[in-house]
């Protein structure tokens, strides 16, 4: 019984993560998943995502929220996809320090990103870790809320 749920488990995981690469697939290069940025090309398989990266947000001296970003970086198909890819490890210590560094909320709204500022500075952060021919562009795949309103 146990290896029966573990094997649906495992199949509706698999079946899940192709119908999202799928309709990634078939959406083009013009439109990105539900994100924002330069998105390039269509070929989510020259990609590497930073989920959930935690974004401070800090009025008057005071943190009052998290908002949690996930974000795909597009590979330029010029270098070398795995070498690009060992180098994961300090992209994420540079998007954390990046997220902490920088003001990225909506100075309007504590539940919402400043996504043009968020992009840039995310973008910046990349190309100084993966080197300036390597960053095709940033997409930013989804924010939350850590009040529990999802943007």
């Amino acid at each position: 019984m146990k290896r029966a749920i573990a094997a649906a488990l495992i199949a509706s995981t698999l079946l899940a993560g192709l119908a999202n690469a799928r309709e990634q697939s078939h959406r083009g290069a013009d439109a990105p998943a539900s994100g924002h940025g330069q998105n390039t090309s269509g070929d989510v398989s020259r990609t590497m995502d930073a989920p959930y990266l935690a974004v401070p947000v800090v009025r008057d001296g005071q943190l009052v929220n998290y908002l949690f970003v996930s974000l795909r970086i597009q590979i330029s198909p010029h270098v070398d996809l795995w070498r690009t890819r060992e180098k994961a490890q300090f992209l994420r210590d540079a998007l954390v320090r990046a997220s902490h560094a920088n003001s990225l909320a909506d100075p309007n709204d504590n539940n919402a990103l400043n996504q043009a500022l968020a992009i840039q500075v995310y973008r910046t952060a990349a190309i100084q870790t993966l080197g300036a021919q390597a960053v095709v562009g940033v997409t930013i795949v989804s924010t939350y809320s850590s009040l529990g309103s999802g943007i």
